[in-house]
């Protein structure tokens, strides 16, 4: 038998003491800087697409407009005031008869110039001669005008001087 001072007795082990948790706070360095790092990200993002969205303000209100334009000749118009906001006006000036068509088709980046209906073509290059046109010709040159506003791309950079005011810019 074994006696109770026997150092090799059950009796003498005591339970396992375990430390405290670490705790999450305060954090490593290394998480500061990330959280940083991950905080700038989101504020250049939003920055960005305020910007982005700012800058697309013209289009939004063009395709507002188109809404309401029932006449040739007034999605036409509504086309060339849209342009204005990207390319400069003397370049814009020269566009007439056949020459204003071709190059709305030129801006359209996925729609090749060639695809451009004669329907449409033939309207936008005698829109200032008519007024009136049946409702279905109408139509397909106001899907073609949406479609240009919201997708035409700009190839000349250019800033619109900041003391005109946005008549001055539509005319």
């Amino acid at each position: 038998m074994m006696k109770a001072s026997d150092p090799t007795s059950l009796d003498r082990l005591n339970d396992i003491v375990v430390p405290a948790p670490v705790s999450w706070w305060p954090l490593a360095p290394g998480w500061y800087v990330l959280i940083a790092g991950l905080l700038a990200t989101c504020v250049w993002l939003a920055w960005k697409n305020w910007r982005a969205w700012k800058a697309n303000a013209y289009r939004r209100e063009a395709i507002h407009e188109l809404k309401s334009a029932n006449t040739v000749s007034a999605i036409s118009e509504l086309l060339r005031r849209t342009a204005l906001t990207t390319t400069p006006r003397s370049e814009l000036a020269t566009l007439t008869g056949d020459r204003w068509p071709e190059w709305l088709s030129q801006q359209f980046p996925h729609q090749p110039s060639a695809s451009l209906s004669p329907t449409v073509h033939e309207q936008l290059a005698t829109a200032a001669y008519r007024d009136h046109a049946n409702e279905e010709s109408l139509a397909e040159l106001r899907t073609f005008a949406a479609a240009w506003i919201a997708q035409h791309s700009s190839t000349t950079s250019r800033t619109v001087n900041s003391n005109t005011t946005s008549e001055e810019r539509a005319c």
